[in-house]
């Protein structure tokens, strides 16, 4: 039997050192709201402030790297939108906006540096709408609408954006996975968990009762593809919020550059 403790209430470790009771045949794990368990495995996927992580590695000051942007996320009414199908976005010096679009709850996405920097404190949801609503307090299009629905939701999500860079994903017979292990930047945790997930699960049925191999080749497979995107990360940050108007038009141009490869190879390999 094994456990994959996520960020949901119930599937939290308690934060008083249970996750680090494991022996040669187990890990016992308690929990905020179920029973203790005791489990062949366990895998944190608890995400970027992973506390499966913090209780087995240690602090998240260790492992995380602050890439000096915020990512906030309100959701939306339907009618917010006109185009399921269409994302929409505005920049500006150290700014970016996003109507993400959906069928059914489109999410308004900002992307910023705020100056000076927010202190960081998760749970202050006051702090985190004062500080959404000043960095776009000159921002035209429809930012007043955004930020006046960011500011009367109840819990809209705010945090900084950052990088985990672990030198070992496991530790006995605990593995992390998605953000929990690594992350390169904004949207990459959703598609790294998926990929980090399967490539688990594969090695765990290559190595049958052999976790140690199991995890090591799961480990091994996705470094392969999470290095390069990390090594980029900086520079892509950079890139996706530029701190000036040149930078800006440098962003934009190498945006268009990048569509019309894209729309090249597409056209290439519809006539395949």
């Amino acid at each position: 039997m094994w456990a994959v403790l996520g960020e949901t209430p119930s599937a939290r470790p308690l934060g008083a050192g249970s996750s680090r009771r494991q022996d040669g045949g187990g890990v016992d794990a308690t929990f905020w709201r179920a029973a203790p368990r005791r489990f062949d495995l366990v895998v944190g996927a608890d995400g970027t402030h992973s506390a499966v992580r913090r209780l087995l590695f240690g602090p998240e000051r260790q492992f995380v790297r602050d890439l000096g942007l915020y990512g906030a996320t309100v959701p939306l009414e339907p009618d917010a939108i006109e185009d399921p199908n269409e994302m929409t976005m505005l920049t500006a010096p150290n700014r970016m906006l996003i109507l993400h679009p959906s069928r059914t709850t489109p999410l308004a996405i900002f992307t910023f540096r705020a100056a000076p920097p927010a202190p960081h404190d998760r749970k202050n949801t006051a702090l985190h709408k004062q500080t959404v609503a000043d960095a776009y307090a000159d921002v035209g299009w429809r930012a007043r609408e955004f930020v006046a629905a960011y500011l009367d939701h109840p819990a809209p999500f705010f945090d900084p954006l950052t990088t985990v860079r672990m030198p070992s994903w496991s530790r006995g017979r605990v593995v992390l996975l998605g953000d929990a292990a690594a992350t390169a930047l904004l949207g990459d945790g959703s598609s790294m968990a998926m990929a980090g997930a399967y490539a688990l699960a594969e090695a765990l049925a290559a190595h049958p009762g052999d976790h140690t191999r199991a995890f090591a080749a799961y480990e091994s497979r996705l470094r392969r593809g999470v290095g390069p995107r990390q090594r980029r990360v900086g520079p892509l940050s950079r890139l996706m919020v530029p701190r000036t108007r040149p930078g800006l038009t440098v962003r934009n141009a190498v945006g268009r550059a990048v569509g019309r490869t894209n729309q090249t190879a597409s056209r290439e390999a519809a006539y395949r």
